[in-house]
């Protein structure tokens, strides 16, 4: 894992995937502790909140044109460190003290089985099945059954 840092492309492959392709689209229920005020709206104690993770990543100022698959916009100018910013604003293991108990062992696991996929085959469509990216609607965001190809580079 001490290369992940000589390599922020591929760092910035696996948030964009993360932030693109976020299995769960909500996050965990939470009840509010105290009465709060949020823009105006008021919340009371004992509230069930969820927040919408998908929307959170998909944040139009934020992060310009989200449909678009471009893991550049994570990169700064110099093309060698990240903006700490977006990688701070792509949350798909949660956020806080409830947060996903396994995000440290995920992004490893993560980071290292792309690449080293990416490193040895390019994964194409098969002819005639051109790749759907349109997310289903749910709680859930899986991936439809797609018709892959995998070739040895």
């Amino acid at each position: 894992m001490a290369d992940q840092v000589k390599m922020p492309y591929a760092r910035a492959c696996v948030l964009e995937v993360q932030r693109r392709a976020n299995i769960l689209q909500t996050n965990v229920l939470r009840t509010t502790v105290r009465d709060v005020e949020i823009r105006g709206q008021k919340i009371p104690k004992d509230t069930w909140v969820n927040g919408d993770i998908h929307f959170l990543m998909a944040n139009d100022p934020l992060f310009e044109n989200p449909e678009e698959f471009r893991p550049e916009r994570y990169l700064n100018e110099d093309g060698r460190t990240l903006k700490k910013d977006l990688v701070e604003h792509t949350l798909p293991f949660s956020i806080g003290k409830r947060a996903c108990a396994g995000e440290a062992v995920a992004r490893v696991e993560l980071f290292l089985g792309l690449t080293a996929t990416f490193q040895h085959y390019r994964i194409l469509p098969r002819p005639g099945h051109p790749i759907d990216l349109e997310p289903p609607a749910g709680t859930l965001i899986l991936p439809k059954p797609q018709k892959l190809r995998m070739e040895k580079v």
